[in-house]
Order: C-alpha cells, then structure tokens, then sequence
C-alpha cells in the first residue's frame, strides 16, 4: 500500500486506468498504480470506477478481509459493485445443471466462489436501517449463487484489500441459481460443495461464513449507508465465498452444488471469444 494519501489526480488516474482495462478487456501485469492506504482512499477509486461505467448497479459483492489485515483495515469486509452486464440469472434447467458458460478474463486473475445471493425487499436508503436491530425482515429471498472473481491485474489479491476494492471488489459475475425455500432453516441443514476439473475442491455448511450471511448483509447496507449510497427494493448482496476462494483457468469446468436444491455446471470462456 502507498505509505502517504493518493493525489485526486492519483486517484482518478487510476480509477481510469482499472475501469478502462476491463472495458477494453486488457490485461494488467501488475497494479496500475499506487495502492490506496486505507478502504475510505479504495471506495474513492472505486466511485471512479462506477461514475466512468454506463451500467446500471443491480446489487453488491461482499469480500472478507484477511483476519490479520482486519484490526489494520478496521473492517472484516469489503464490498464492489455488481453491474448489470455481470447479473447472470439462470434458467431453471441451468439451475438444475444444464451446463453454460461463463466469461473472465484469459490471462487475468479468475477465481470461482460459491455464494448465497441475497435480494432485498424494498429501498434501503442511507441511514434509515439500524442493522443492529436485525436485517432478516429485509430479505424477499435468497438463492443458490456463484461469484466469479475475475480482474484485468493478475495478481490482483496479492496486492491486500484495498486495491481489490479499488479494482470494484474483484467481481466479474453474480450468478443467481435457485430460490431456496424456507431459506432460514434450510440453509442451516444444507452443505455447499465445489468442484473444479471433476475433483472435489471444498465442501463446508452453507450458512458458514464469518457471523452467518445476514451479517454480510448488514454490512453491504451499512457501508452504502457510509457511502451515501440508498439500495433500491431488488438490489442483491452476493454474500461471501462458501467454500473459499478457488483460482481456475479458461477452460475450466465446474460444479457448485447446493445440498439439493441448486446444481450448477459451468465452463470458464475467455471475455474476448
């Protein structure tokens, strides 16, 4: 990280510099620049990001910090948009496992993450939740999901948490599977398994990451809420990886499975094919 504050002309330099990469699907050796010092400096360059894309914002991913970066950073999370170009719902035979295919960026960084997905029920404006008193009443329903974490930089998470906030949470697609019913108490029963080249990669309980998803959720609206940022009724919070995340190459193919309720089968295509 940069050991002083980024100019505003640094920062917008390298918003230009990240966003402009991904739109003309160019791949980065190396971080375009210096590296935020702080998340507050890394949300700056990420508005960047977000004020020079024409899409629209559907909903957010949420990233954990590492836990010895988390007394520094002072935070346990991180969050990015998720643009509309980057929402993949799928049919319910894709959600029953017909195959499909997933772009990223050939020669970038690409990693796969099982996720719940949860969409809220109505607009979130900043400052009108007190999440401590509890966010489930928000939820109009979550879903079977992956993240697909791909950026232009090819080492992009070496570089610590505030270049991949700058770089919009290292986010390339929010797939949304299944509805699961009676989510509260099935995903409480429910194992969450990837699969990456016909071999077992990890399995662990759906609802296992850190504090449970509702917290991720608590933690999207307070930092929009920070960012003055209001979450429309359907935005979706793309709640943290599962089973971890797990680094794959164009080509790849893969299996994310939800207990029962959502079978997901999907190759890996380069973004420029």
């Amino acid at each position: 990280m940069s050991a002083t504050p980024l100019t505003s002309e640094q920062i917008s330099e390298l918003a230009h510099a990240l966003s402009s990469a991904r739109k003309d699907l160019r791949i980065l050796d190396s971080f375009p620049g210096p590296i935020p010092s702080t998340l507050e400096e890394a949300y700056v360059v990420q508005d960047g990001s977000i004020n020079a894309s024409d899409q629209a914002i559907v909903g957010w991913k949420v990233g954990m910090v590492p836990p010895e970066l988390r007394q520094e950073m002072g935070a346990e999370r991180v969050i990015g948009p998720v643009f509309k170009s980057a929402h993949i719902p799928l049919t319910d035979k894709q959600a029953a496992g017909e195959a499909f295919d997933l772009p990223v960026y050939a020669g970038g960084f690409i990693a796969i993450e099982a996720e719940l997905v949860i969409e809220i029920n109505q607009d979130i404006a900043p400052g009108s939740i007190n999440t401590a008193d509890g966010v489930e009443h928000l939820v109009k329903n979550v879903y079977a999901g992956i993240e697909i974490a791909s950026s232009p930089v090819i080492d992009l998470n070496s570089y610590g948490p505030t270049a991949i906030i700058a770089d919009i949470g290292n986010q390339y697609g929010v797939i949304v599977g299944t509805a699961i019913s009676d989510w509260k108490n099935s995903i409480a029963n429910m194992q969450t398994s990837v699969s990456i080249d016909d071999q077992l990669i990890n399995t662990a309980p759906t609802d296992g990451i850190l504090n449970g998803p509702m917290a991720a959720l608590a933690f999207m609206i307070d930092c929009c809420a920070e960012r003055g940022i209001t979450l429309p009724a359907g935005s979706l919070c793309s709640s943290g990886a599962i089973t971890g995340v797990h680094e794959a190459l164009v080509g790849s193919t893969s299996t994310v499975k939800f207990g029962d309720a959502c079978t997901m089968n999907f190759r890996l295509v380069d973004n420029k094919k």
